[in-house]
């Protein structure tokens, strides 16, 4: 057929992002492999061998060719090695087969075509291009199960190259290799290449074949072209239910759901029965009510014992939250693959039933199933920093490392996250070094892992590592690492932070608008913490939350609840706890003392949201800061649960401020009585009698924090000076000056006290600081 070597001319195209350059693939004569056949027997004309494009060695799980003491051979050595090669018995079939070469005994095309593919359905495929190259001839049989046997092993790339070799021998090739090809295409996303070959079916007169126009579907649409995958199913003559499911599989890979629901339709319309695939694919498509009738029609039609199909249905019921259903699925299975077992434990770690996830996870083991990557990503999820979960973090990286898979990128991933989680940050950095190629997720992860534990300073000093190996973070890792500045008020590294997300263009992404509005605030720049909200294209809770607090923080209650009123105008984000909460802040730092009670009175009636200590405790601080003392205390009086020691320490302080004896003697009881530790009560109670002259009491309140060994946590302060943040505290020696230093602090008190301030203002706090 000249028209078929025409197209060998015209199967190598130009090179381009989405073909092979097929052009500068040559054959090589030296056998990359380590080992040939021991003994050339059959002389032949140099035989093509296909570049080594990285087909592994693969002497881990299979013996090289090697001169071995084999069965006698007798004539019938040809029957009994096709015997061998069809019952599978592969080592017996090498060694009969390498005896025949070694003696000359002719096997033939048929009879090593067979060993061919059973060498590469066995995972050989060194072996299987060993036998190919000693064959003195080849036929498309030969060919086809060398292609197919490559794109089986994942080596897509040669599989294209050994058709076109095919081809160029003047081999015709039928339906099955084309079919192999196309495969091949598919494999690696060669679209100039399958292309080409669909131009070779069309002019070869293959349309007929039903497999090729199914194989050119799946190629289509695996390459994004649902269009071409719909005129290929239009122009199939006989339609059954392989082409249907075909193309409701091509909808579903490309997320059109809406249209595999109507093929679905249409198939039913016609009378053409769902089998078992189309079912599954289906089921990824529909909704949860046609789910359940799916469902009973697998039941009807004992579609769900299979395995795959039962696997599809629980996979439909994970994906639409309905765990129950899912545990009945799972349970009534006959038969369990890691999928089935990996799904359920994922299902149970995202409804939050840890214990069960950990029971499943338990069963699987027992059960012989060996975990895969994905199972250890979903069971690590059900670690959390309680001591017994925290511990099965520990025990799951011990198996994955005897599993041999703990450095594998989404196990070690997820073991990052998990060490977050609980709080090991030792573990998590010790494990993110040991990653020898770790991705941008896994820097993500060690980044946040430092931030949530309070190692600000590691999270940025990571962030500047993974810039200097030249990788770019992400949003979540450029947020974690500014909000990390946040915390230090770090004012100049989140700045140099925000410059690198303008840079990447993320800095109007929400995760990392949100960490800047929070930066900005937290450092008094409400100007420029409006500038990073405004420059976001959208804004969620977090945004509006975040504008608030910055505008309460810094005493611009009057902005914080303009910027309330506008988010419930827009109707873009509806307030949470922590809205309130922000709210009650900004009207606590201006005084605002009605609004405070509107809004305290909003957040139940109208947005059905349960106030907590949090809220009270503010609403305590609010009526104290204005004097309503009485009001505070019929409001702690009033919670609908047990106050706890921040909300009687918020009554104290109040106390403290408006010089109220006997109410703060009552807050430091009930505080006394919940614990005896807390040193910052004991502080406030002694400053608050110095404050009325009872120094007696205040050294006997003194004594007592002695006397229970409570020392109080010195206060820290800190200053960054070029870029360095440097960071002391009360009572601090370490600087060379120290002694000049608070020398000079006890002449400036002693000064305030000559002048009769300390009625005026609370300098008992200063002087029991400085311990004059």
């Amino acid at each position: 057929m000249p028209h078929i070597m025409q197209m060998v001319i015209l199967f190598c195209p130009p090179p381009s992002s989405a073909s092979l350059n097929l052009s500068k693939l040559q054959p090589s004569w030296q056998h990359p492999f380590r080992s040939p056949l021991p003994r050339n027997i059959i002389p032949s004309t140099p035989t093509f061998r296909p570049p080594k494009l990285g087909i592994p060695n693969q002497s881990s799980s299979s013996a090289p060719f090697a001169l071995t003491v084999g069965p006698t051979i007798t004539p019938n050595s040809v029957r009994k090695l096709k015997q061998l090669v069809a019952l599978k018995m592969l080592p017996e079939a090498m060694d009969l087969f390498l005896d025949m070469k070694i003696q000359g005994i002719k096997v033939g095309v048929v009879l090593e075509s067979m060993l061919i593919d059973l060498l590469m359905k066995s995972e050989r495929p060194d072996d299987a291009f060993r036998v190919f190259d000693e064959m003195p001839q080849r036929n498309v049989v030969t060919w086809t199960s060398m292609i197919s046997g490559c794109v089986r092993n994942g080596f897509g790339k040669t599989g294209i190259y050994l058709f076109v070799q095919m081809l160029e021998s003047g081999v015709l090739s039928n339906d099955f290799a084309v079919n192999a090809a196309i495969q091949a295409c598919t494999d690696v996303a060669a679209l100039r290449c399958g292309e080409q070959l669909h131009s070779l079916i069309l002019r070869s007169g293959f349309t007929e074949d039903c497999w090729s126009s199914i194989s050119l579907i799946d190629f289509y649409s695996r390459c994004g072209l649902v269009d071409r995958a719909e005129l290929v199913f239009a122009g199939i003559t006989d339609l059954d239910v392989v082409s249907f499911t075909s193309l409701i599989s091509a909808y579903c890979r490309n997320n059109l759901f809406d249209s595999a629901m109507t093929l679905f339709d249409e198939m039913v319309r016609r009378g053409i029965a769902p089998n078992e695939h189309t079912i599954t694919s289906i089921l990824a498509a529909c909704q949860p009510r046609l789910g359940e009738q799916l469902h009973g029609y697998m039941l009807k039609t004992l579609i769900v014992n299979s395995v795959h199909s039962a696997t599809a249905l629980l996979d439909f019921y994970w994906r639409n939250h309905e765990v129950e259903q899912a545990k009945l699925v799972f349970h009534q299975m006959e038969a369990k693959n890691v999928i089935t077992w990996s799904l359920m434990i994922s299902c149970c770690v995202r409804n939050g039933e840890l214990h069960d996830a950990m029971r499943i996870f338990n069963g699987m083991v027992s059960a012989g199933i060996r975990p895969n990557e994905f199972t250890f990503s979903s069971i690590l999820g059900a670690c959390r920093p309680s001591q017994e979960l925290s511990k099965l973090g520990s025990q799951l990286h011990s198996l994955s490392i005897k599993n041999k898979i703990a450095l594998d990128t989404r196990v070690a991933n997820a073991l990052l996250a998990m060490y977050a989680r609980c709080g090991k940050v030792q573990e998590l950095e010790k494990l993110f070094l040991e990653i020898k190629e770790p991705d941008a997720v896994s820097w993500t992860s060690v980044i946040s892992g430092n931030f949530q534990n309070g190692y600000n300073d590691r999270s940025i000093e990571w962030l500047c590592h993974m810039h200097g190996d030249g990788y770019m973070p992400n949003e979540y890792g450029l947020s974690s690492t500014i909000s990390s500045c946040a915390n230090l008020a770090s004012l100049n590294h989140g700045r140099q932070f925000h410059c690198l997300a303008l840079k990447l263009g993320c800095d109007i992404n929400v995760c990392t608008g949100n960490a800047l509005i929070n930066l900005y605030g937290k450092c008094g720049c409400i100007n420029d913490s409006e500038l990073a909200f405004d420059c976001m294209h959208t804004h969620d809770i977090m945004s509006w939350n975040s504008l608030i607090y910055g505008y309460a923080n810094n005493g611009h209650g009057r902005e914080a609840l303009e910027a309330v009123d506008k988010m419930l105008e827009t109707h873009c984000s509806i307030p949470d706890e922590s809205t309130f909460l922000g709210i009650l802040v900004a009207c606590s730092h201006v005084g605002y003392v009605d609004q405070a009670v509107r809004y305290f009175k909003l957040m139940s009636d109208t947005f059905n949201i349960i106030p907590s200590a949090s809220h009270y405790a503010c609403m305590v601080d609010i009526m104290g800061r204005a004097g309503r003392l009485e009001e505070a205390l019929d409001i702690i009086n009033q919670m609908p649960f047990k106050p706890d020691v921040a909300t009687w320490k918020t009554l104290l302080g109040s106390c403290m401020m408006q010089r109220n004896l006997e109410l703060g003697k009552l807050a430091a009881a009930k505080i006394f009585e919940l614990t005896s530790l807390d040193s910052a009560s004991y502080v406030l109670l002694s400053n608050l009698h110095a404050l009325h002259g009872e120094w007696d009491d205040a050294k006997i309140v003194r004594n007592k924090m002695e006397e229970n060994d409570i020392q109080k946590e010195a206060g820290r302060s800190w200053i960054q000076i070029n870029n360095e943040v440097h960071s002391f505290v009360s009572r601090d020696e370490s600087h060379p000056e120290s002694g000049t230093i608070y020398q000079r602090l006890e002449e400036i008190f002693n000064i305030i006290k000559s002048e009769k301030c300390l009625c005026e203002t609370n300098i008992g706090v200063n002087e029991f600081e400085i311990g004059v």
